[in-house]
């Protein structure tokens, strides 16, 4: 990779980075608020966002891009912590996150496209266009799935007690997303079953030929062409 195309995707690697900070930050907020207190947490966080986003913001496509009232909200939340010195208003900041998520996954669809094929794409240049209707389809689960674990982060801050909460969104949450991700993961290499010949893909591929499916052929003999067409071997990275 160049020097240039590096640059180019490092506000992107940092955008990813922030969202992990937000979605994170119950793991280590507890301790944090108990040594530094609520308004200091606050500041701290809320400058990094501010220096996150002023980085990042340009570099995203105009689909994935936050809007006006996708950055109010956390400053808002932000402030209302600083001038009350409340808790729980720091406890609605990872629903924010997950609701910010969900609008810009629903959003990415108009026009035929979707987040995680510009995802794919962005990892894998050379992605087939036939990807677009499962691309398309798993960004409808995750944002269903992120936009109802908004409401119940929020819930559980308003409502429940802080047990409940630290539990939910620390191992709760990433423990759902690690399986779901995994779950995913197979799902796509049994449906699309390309395979490079590395040891995950030698036992898919024994169990799962990409022969014996028309979207395994197609696959495979788009792999085959496009390595051609860039001077590659046809198995191998």
């Amino acid at each position: 990779m160049t020097d240039s195309a590096r640059s180019s995707r490092a506000p992107l690697w940092l955008g990813l980075a922030f969202v992990l900070l937000w979605v994170s930050f119950p793991l280590f907020v507890e301790t944090t608020v108990a040594h530094l207190g609520v308004r200091v947490f606050a500041v701290g966080m809320v400058t990094l966002s501010a220096l996150s986003l002023r980085q990042v913001s340009p570099a995203l496509p105009p689909e994935l891009r936050l809007r006006p009232i996708d950055t109010a909200v956390p400053f808002v939340l932000v402030a209302l912590a600083l001038v009350s010195g409340a808790r729980v208003f720091l406890l609605l900041l990872p629903a924010w996150v997950y609701a910010v998520l969900a609008r810009i996954f629903f959003a990415s669809l108009r026009g035929g496209g979707s987040a995680i094929e510009t995802a794919a794409k962005w990892m894998q240049p050379y992605a087939p266009d036939f990807v677009r209707p499962y691309c398309r389809r798993v960004t409808v689960f995750w944002g269903v799935l992120f936009g109802a674990n908004a409401l119940a982060v929020a819930g559980l801050a308003l409502f429940a007690p802080a047990g409940w909460w630290r539990a939910w969104t620390g191992w709760i949450v990433w423990t759902g997303f690690v399986a779901i991700t995994a779950v995913e993961f197979v799902v796509r290499k049994i449906h699309f079953r390309i395979y490079d010949g590395g040891p995950i893909d030698s036992v898919f591929e024994r169990f799962f030929p990409a022969e014996s499916t028309e979207m395994g052929r197609r696959a495979t003999a788009y792999k085959v062409q496009m390595r051609r067409s860039l001077g590659r071997p046809e198995r191998g990275r």
